[in-house]
């Protein structure tokens, strides 16, 4: 059976003063691929201090373009050439999903930030990078990436959930999302769920979940772990103790740790 694992990078929000906590941000763990889920500000950092080698990673998924979910893209990128060109590493390819338009806007990022091309890395570089927009659902040897629109912002700013799933797992990740009937279709059955938990239920702010909508979620569709992630400093206090809303189990992401899927 082909196993994965998380990796939690960042469980945090755009907030500055969360010194235990990077913008959310992961590692999924498969037999053949790590995939990291979204680049927001810092996370570069938390990558060395993983299990996970940064050369490792072959696909990275940007959910949406916020800052706190893509920053530290072109600096991932940059490593790469820097590792080819100092250190003579031999970087394997990489691949770069994210929702409507963001192949446009990765290209001209490197053309701005690194002054190269798309094509130059790639006839310049002993890697390959492919950048792509999320139009319809991948395979890659071992899995499935699949994706829904959330409701997160306007309709000409896209906000995509991840489903990555092989022939006896699925891992959903909402992206910043507010509660919707669909997302709970979309993760039926998963065996973890990673939901954006930005604000306690007293505090509700649209186009993020509270814990109580998280919860409904997961229970509605039949998950067996629920992660909550993307917490603001308003949530530090929030319980996943004697939840009798959810029967499976809850984790409080924090920085840095692991999960067995």
């Amino acid at each position: 059976m082909i196993s994965m694992r998380l990796h939690v990078l960042g469980s945090g929000s755009c907030i500055f003063n969360q010194k235990d906590r990077l913008p959310a941000s992961y590692i999924l763990e498969t037999d053949q691929h790590n995939i990291l889920i979204d680049t927001g500000t810092g996370i570069t950092q938390n990558i060395p201090e993983s299990e996970i080698a940064v050369e490792d990673i072959d696909v990275v998924i940007n959910t949406h373009r916020h800052p706190d979910h893509v920053s530290d893209l072109i600096p991932f990128i940059q490593n790469k050439v820097v590792e080819s060109i100092y250190y003579s590493r031999n970087e394997g390819d990489l691949s770069i999903y994210g929702p409507e338009g963001h192949g446009r806007y990765v290209k001209n990022r490197i053309e701005s930030e690194m002054d190269d091309s798309l094509e130059g890395i790639n006839k310049n570089f002993p890697f390959n990078l492919e950048v792509r927009d999320l139009t319809e659902e991948i395979s890659l040897a071992d899995l499935n990436i699949g994706f829904c629109e959330t409701e997160h912002g306007s309709d000409d700013f896209p906000c995509l959930a991840i489903k990555i799933e092989t022939e006896s797992q699925k891992v959903v990740f909402t992206g910043d999302t507010d509660y919707f009937e669909s997302l709970i279709d979309f993760s039926k059955g998963a065996d973890m769920v990673v939901a954006d938990c930005s604000m306690p239920d007293e505090k509700k702010v649209e186009g993020h979940m509270t814990p109580s909508e998280c919860f409904e979620l997961a229970e509605s569709s039949n998950t067996e772990t629920l992660v909550l992630s993307h917490l603001y400093p308003e949530a530090e206090d929030i319980s996943v103790k004697n939840v009798d809303s959810f029967s499976g189990n809850v984790v409080k992401a924090k920085d840095l740790i692991d999960i067995s899927i």
